[in-house]
């Protein structure tokens, strides 16, 4: 199962190798990060490739859903002359990068899957540097193979302190004793701990007048 690291890398290695974004040599056509931010970074290049992460959801067969917005944007001439080139090149990038993640879910070694796409809606004249642009939504299915095996956590108990379950409730902080048939205290526990009990399985009876030995199993 690839991390949420490695599943924006898929994002950022695709921008950096698009001949129309980073060509294999820059990756300041790639910004992953919230609304906020992508309008403060500095030495951002356009066309900009721009993902941001939406909620994950994770279910009890293992599959983690990690969910992300995807933003492409390109700056407009001031005369808006280009306007209608700018949408029909980023919208044709979206295009570009679902494909890509389709092929990547076929050809790496993670077990992944695209999941639901939205809408591919555009935009114009939005944030400081007024670009124009497509965005949508994207799901990036995969399942953990049973990593619950391999958790790294050390053994030991579920809670902090040992609790004892009586009828359906937690009962803890109190002492167990282990006594004999006269009330004598054999053994106590602070809510935890082991005792070794012998079980009597035979009985030597010896009759001294006839010096006999008679061992009667215990049924």
């Amino acid at each position: 199962m690839p991390t949420l690291n490695q599943t924006i890398e898929i994002f950022e290695q695709f921008f950096f190798k698009h001949k129309a974004f980073g060509k294999n040599q820059s990756r300041n056509n790639f910004f992953f990060g919230d609304n906020w931010e992508v309008g403060a970074s500095g030495g951002l290049q356009y066309p900009l490739g721009w993902v941001s992460k939406l909620p994950t959801t994770y279910d009890k067969s293992g599959m983690t859903v990690h969910k992300f917005q995807v933003d492409i944007s390109d700056k407009v001439n001031n005369d808006e002359s280009n306007e209608t080139n700018v949408l029909s090149d980023t919208e044709q990038y979206c295009f570009h990068l679902i494909d890509y993640i389709e092929k990547v879910a076929d050809l790496n070694d993670f077990i992944i899957n695209i999941g639901s796409v939205s809408e591919i809606t555009d935009y114009t004249e939005k944030r400081d540097d007024k670009v124009s642009g497509n965005y949508f939504t994207v799901e990036i299915r995969s399942h953990n193979l049973n990593n619950s095996c391999v958790l790294p956590v050390f053994d030991g108990t579920i809670f902090r302190d040992e609790y004892i379950y009586i009828g359906g409730d937690i009962a803890g902080g109190f002492v167990v004793e282990i006594k004999d048939q006269d009330g004598n205290v054999i053994q106590t526990f602070n809510t935890s701990g082991e005792y070794v009990i012998t079980v009597l399985s035979g009985i030597k009876d010896t009759i001294t007048s006839n010096v006999t030995t008679i061992t009667d199993d215990i049924i």
